[in-house]
């Protein structure tokens, strides 16, 4: 039944890779919270040990998110309230993730490899994001921004840290994904960025669900 669900989310989510690259909005309105649920659902049924209740919250976290942010005004000029709801649902779901990957386990030597990773990662792109997060919503947005970093780079490094490639990979797409919505959203339009986001996001979360499992 795992397999199945994470199958159907797999299929739904290249269905919503294609209404993204198309402009279909109806249509990925509908396919991308369907994804997660079909997600959700696949953990539900997984056998994820210790970590399990905290990848479901990390997931619910991530549905209430993506929610939030079909709802965000991209072309407002300042923040609206659905972009910080979306904000702070995802910030809440790195946290889970980051409990459930020390309740799977983390390992010295990978926790190390992914601290040197993201810092990599985090000194190249973290101030372009962060000094546009200013010029957008001033200086409490480019705090909100720079906590949400934070946690989304301590999520990644505990990823990486778990030694499972599936997991770690999925910990260091979801941080591409954000690095590039950052970019498009503060810095620069990226050229395709909306596809490259929604294509690594995806792809993230069912990594590291299928490298928790038992």
């Amino acid at each position: 039944m795992t397999i199945g669900l994470l199958l159907a989310a797999a299929i739904v989510a290249v269905g919503d890779w294609a209404a993204v690259g198309r402009r279909y909005f109806r249509i990925e309105y509908l396919l991308k919270p369907l994804t997660l649920v079909l997600l959700i659902a696949a953990a539900a049924a997984a056998d994820l040990g210790a970590a399990k209740v905290w990848v479901l919250a990390a997931l619910a976290f991530s549905l209430a998110g993506d929610v939030a942010l079909v709802c965000s005004d991209r072309a407002a000029a300042e923040p609206d309230s659905a972009l910080l709801i979306g904000l702070g649902s995802f910030l809440l779901g790195h946290v889970c993730y980051l409990i459930a990957f020390a309740r799977h386990g983390v390992h010295g030597l990978y926790l190390l490899a992914g601290l040197l990773v993201v810092a990599g990662a985090a000194a190249l792109s973290l101030p372009q994001v962060l000094a546009g997060a200013r010029r957008t919503g001033g200086r409490q947005l480019a705090i909100i921004v720079a906590g949400y970093a934070v946690l989304l780079a301590a999520m990644a490094v505990f990823a990486v840290g778990t030694g499972t490639i599936a997991t770690a990979l999925g910990g260091l797409l979801f941080l591409a994904s954000d690095t590039v919505l950052g970019h498009d959203r503060f810095v620069r339009r990226v050229p395709r960025g909306p596809l490259l986001v929604i294509v690594s996001y995806h792809a993230a979360q069912l990594l590291i669900v299928i490298g928790l499992l038992r």
